[in-house]
């Protein structure tokens, strides 16, 4: 307790000193952890774009499915090993699909589109589908009608209670023809989803393509406090031949994958060099403190007091240093973070077309969780740690009598 005392009288006899060291480690945990969280921010809307608008965190195949989307390569379930699947601990929601390629067409105009067979409510489970109607009305059960992406809709020139031509080619080669009126219009934030997607319901779809009782996907979500990657292995063990497959988000889509870990690795660069100038900032000052004191330490030697006693009065000194910048800083962004995470900035101009051309909605929250400010603190203690190797090799070589004769 002593130590504690006399180190931290030490700090404030110089408070400049004092407040610019502390100031150096307050700006680094603040920009760090300010610069981490919004880049994990981005990354968690990247994901939650890619798993809440379509894909879900994982998805059940028939096996080859995801390398030949055929409906030749669709599969059937019985309503127990259904049951089973959504009974499974950590399974939230779980849509079941039917999807196909196929040509839309109303008056003139005719396009390429993905036709996708849902349960309605299941799906809205899933992806907030119903979330995402702008006109008209949402799916029910057994409807017969459809729902169109707004992109779509603009380029076929479409609207609520017009009435959808679907042609394309059905289960084992049949032909597939349908007429859907058009009860709904749906907006994705993917310009990709947004100029190609049709809902129809589960029974109409199996009944266009000649396909009953059978589906292409099956799509889960998970609790939020699950991991998604055991939830997945679970499913996977339920079933034991290899006529099926379980892929999640990532496997489906590395590339995602890859622009995450390269965009995070430049990040982890500028935060290393950040760290780098503030440890030199850091260093430069105790180097500073070591110099003005060195007459003191001499004469505290030679009334007596032993080196080691000297070295652990300094080394408390600088760790009161890290902990004062640390909490401060701590503090001060905590504030920023949370109101970012809770009130994301929304990107305009050119900046949101470039991203919503990627597929991805135009905002920048925060992330908000214990993770990364535990590392970044860690970082900076581990920083000031280092720093104090400093006092401890130059007390050790301090020689008296020259110490005195400044």
């Amino acid at each position: 307790m002593n130590l504690l005392l006399i180190a931290w009288r030490n700090l404030w006899r110089n408070k400049r000193r004092t407040l610019i060291t502390a100031a150096s480690v307050f700006f680094a945990i603040w920009f760090a952890l300010i610069m981490r969280a919004f880049q994990l921010g981005s990354y968690e809307v990247m994901v939650n774009n890619i798993v809440h608008a379509f894909s879900g965190y994982f998805q059940l195949h028939a096996k080859g499915y995801w390398d030949d989307k055929t409906l030749n390569n669709a599969f059937s379930l019985d309503t127990a090993t259904q049951i089973k699947l959504r009974q499974i601990q950590g399974v939230e929601d779980c849509a079941s699909r039917l999807e196909s390629f196929a040509l839309a067409s109303y008056g003139a105009r005719t396009k390429g589109v993905m036709v996708i067979g849902v349960d309605p409510e299941s799906e809205e489970g899933l992806t907030s589908l119903r979330q995402k109607l702008r006109e008209g009305a949402y799916l029910t059960p057994n409807a017969n009608g459809a729902l169109i992406s707004r992109r779509l809709a603009s380029y076929l020139k479409t609207a609520v209670g017009d009435t959808l031509v679907i042609i394309g080619q059905g289960y084992q080669g049949t032909s597939a023809a349908g007429i859907f009126p058009v009860k709904g219009i749906i907006s994705f934030p993917s310009p990709d989803l947004d100029g190609r997607l049709i809902y129809l319901s589960l029974p109409a779809a199996r009944e266009l393509f000649g396909a009953p009782g059978m589906l292409t996907t099956i799509a889960f979500n998970v609790s939020g406090d699950r991991d998604y990657k055991k939830v997945s292995a679970e499913v996977d063990n339920l079933f034991s031949d290899d006529q099926y497959e379980v892929m999640t988000w990532e496997e489906m889509m590395p590339e995602v994958v890859q622009q995450i870990r390269a965009d995070s690795a430049s990040g982890l660069i500028m935060l290393g060099i950040l760290y780098m100038i503030v440890g030199f900032g850091i260093f430069g000052t105790i180097l500073m403190m070591l110099n003005e004191r060195r007459r003191e330490f001499g004469m505290m030697i030679a009334v007596g007091m032993q080196k080691r006693r000297l070295l652990a009065i300094l080394i408390t000194e600088i760790m009161l240093l890290g902990l004062i910048g640390l909490i401060t800083g701590v503090a001060a962004a905590v504030p920023v973070i949370r109101y970012y995470h809770l009130y994301p900035v929304r990107l305009t101009g050119s900046m949101a077309e470039s991203i919503i051309s990627m597929g991805f909605e135009p905002v920048m929250p925060t992330a908000w969780n214990s993770s990364f400010f535990i590392a970044q603190s860690l970082v900076v203690m581990g920083i000031v740690l280092l720093v104090m190797f400093l006092p401890v090799v130059r007390i050790r070589k301090l020689k008296v009598i020259n110490a005195l004769k400044r």
